[in-house]
């Protein structure tokens, strides 16, 4: 009898992967800038950076960053036209420098991507519905003052909503994403002109007849006499200091090559996609920053961010946190608009959350296809497109961070997030700079201005040296200024176990391949098939 054998294990997980290309170009564009985040980003950065650097002009600040983050942008779209398959950074990395290296820094910024989604599904009961509350005058323990199990019984609901949304696959999530497109700038735009037009007098004149608090010219002297201090011009070191918020809050614009594998004419829309958000993005944060400036003046809102949330918060009580969206109430608009205005920052959230969700399935997709991950992350729904199975481990992964963010102030460790995903763009960055003469018939394929040289030297090369630079710097001053919190053992440890379990998980995959006779060094000389 002649003995069977076993089959000899294929290369990837499949010949092809089951996703299928139907994202527009619109979709593409709204899935990145959506990431983006612009009205929390914004409402983020207004709050926390006059406690560290009271004199930084921020308007100049994401004015100044802009060209920089430009840069890192570049480095992604032309992995993205070089290699357009699900996983972005990681298949880019692993094919470049070393599978290791893509893997870890990978799912190092997948942990840093999902953990926004878990910090902005927390953002609506812990600040948005208090601002609701506050703008509309209405009370109620689950709006203005919810506990841990009111806000876990909230997230963890919109969790399952989101899940079984990217179940039913990319048209569906486009579509949901483009009401809700619709529907926030609108209200964005409603916002910037209502602050536009509206006079810094008459601010000063509502403020002192409302808002039950010091008057104008009091927030201003209070926040003085507790060492806060506006006085002089704009400080250009604080400013450029300070560029390490805009770094962090424009990240986002570059995601189109995380799900790539399913866009339509993916050359050309890559380009529009991360360029086009780009500009809005700078657009919208420093228009912004202007008409807030403008309103509210620069001295009052930085002397009103120290008092609610910087030092002087330990002297003063505020009747609000002086966050953007609560500040809406002295807007000179009628209440409905108001109320309108703050719900705008809820549907934010609501509309940015699909691209978190996607971002993450198709990168633990791709860590599957690749034989790093169990192969059941690779199931595609025929009905949907979708991986269901991925889908819903991401769903648990952000789950777990919930609760991490509710019980063990997850939050509170933003020192953490920023070195490992500043790590994981130096690491891309890197990539890109060397690639040129790594691969050059791979970078022989790139778009024109990336293969154009300067003194010899690809502009690539040179753009990806402008992008790590950025991100060593947003590393250096998260730990040397304080912004990014304080440098303490517990969310260090966090943060790190998270580069640490991928560095244990790829040794013990790839002696787990070696031993069913897959070589893993075979695997990542190719690129994944679409």
């Amino acid at each position: 009898m002649a003995t069977e054998t076993a089959p000899k294990p294929t290369l990837f997980v499949r010949n092809a992967t089951g996703l299928v290309r139907e994202l527009t170009p619109f979709d593409a564009f709204n899935l990145v800038f959506s990431a983006v985040l612009v009205p929390i980003g914004f409402m983020d950065v207004m709050a926390f950076a006059p406690q560290f650097w009271p004199r930084a002009n921020l308007f100049v600040s994401f004015l100044l960053a802009a060209p920089l983050v430009t840069c890192f942008g570049l480095v992604y779209l032309y992995f993205t036209v070089l290699m357009p398959r699900s996983g972005g950074d990681y298949v880019w990395v692993s094919r470049t420098l070393h599978p290791f290296l893509g893997f870890v820094a990978n799912v190092g910024l997948t942990y840093v991507f999902l953990t926004w989604v878990a910090f902005n599904f927390a953002l609506i009961p812990k600040v948005l519905m208090p601002a609701l509350g506050y703008v509309a005058g209405i009370s109620g323990k689950w709006i203005n003052d919810p506990g841990n199990l009111e806000i876990f019984l909230i997230i963890t609901g919109l969790t399952v909503v989101y899940a079984l949304l990217a179940i039913r696959g990319v048209r569906v999530m486009a579509r949901f994403m483009a009401i809700s497109f619709l529907i926030v700038w609108i209200g964005v735009f409603v916002l910037a002109i209502g602050l536009a037009v509206a006079s810094h007098a008459g601010f000063i004149h509502t403020w002192n007849t409302s808002a039950k608090t010091l008057s104008y010219a009091g927030i201003m002297s209070k926040a003085h006499s507790l060492g806060f201090s506006t006085a002089g011009g704009i400080s250009w070191g604080a400013t450029i200091y300070a560029m390490v918020y805009a770094f962090n809050v424009y990240t986002g614009f570059q995601w189109t090559g995380y799900f790539a594998g399913e866009i339509k004419n993916v050359r050309r829309t890559a380009t529009t996609s991360i360029l086009g958000a780009m500009v809005a993005s700078v657009i919208g944060y420093c228009v912004l920053a202007l008409v807030i400036y403008k309103f509210f003046g620069f001295k009052f809102f930085g002397s009103l961010v120290f008092l609610g949330f910087g030092s002087g918060a330990s002297h003063v009580t505020l009747p609000f946190a002086p966050y953007i969206p609560q500040l809406v109430k002295f807007l000179p608009v009628g209440q409905v608009v108001r109320i309108w205005l703050v719900l705008t920052f809820i549907l934010t959230v609501i509309w940015w959350t699909p691209a978190g969700f996607l971002l993450g399935t198709r990168n633990a997709f791709a860590w599957s296809f690749d034989r790093l991950a169990p192969e059941k992350l690779t199931e595609v729904s025929d009905r949907w497109h979708t991986p269901v199975v991925a889908t819903v481990f991401i769903a648990c992964v952000i789950e777990l961070l919930n609760v991490l963010n509710i019980y063990s102030n997850l939050g509170a460790w933003l020192l953490s997030i920023i070195w490992v995903l500043g790590l994981g763009f130096v690491i891309a960055s890197f990539a890109a700079m060397i690639l040129p003469w790594h691969k050059p018939e791979l970078h022989a394929q790139a778009p024109a201005w990336a293969r154009k040289t300067i003194l010899g030297v690809p502009a690539i090369t040179l753009i990806a040296a402008v992008s790590l630079a950025a991100w060593a710097f947003c590393i250096w001053a998260a730990f040397s200024t304080g912004f990014g919190g304080s440098f303490s053992f517990k969310p260090m440890i966090e943060s790190a176990a998270v580069p640490l379990i991928a560095v244990v998980w790829y040794v013990g995959m790839a002696i787990h391949r070696r031993s069913q006779g897959i070589s893993l060094s075979r695997v990542f000389t190719e690129i994944p098939p679409e």
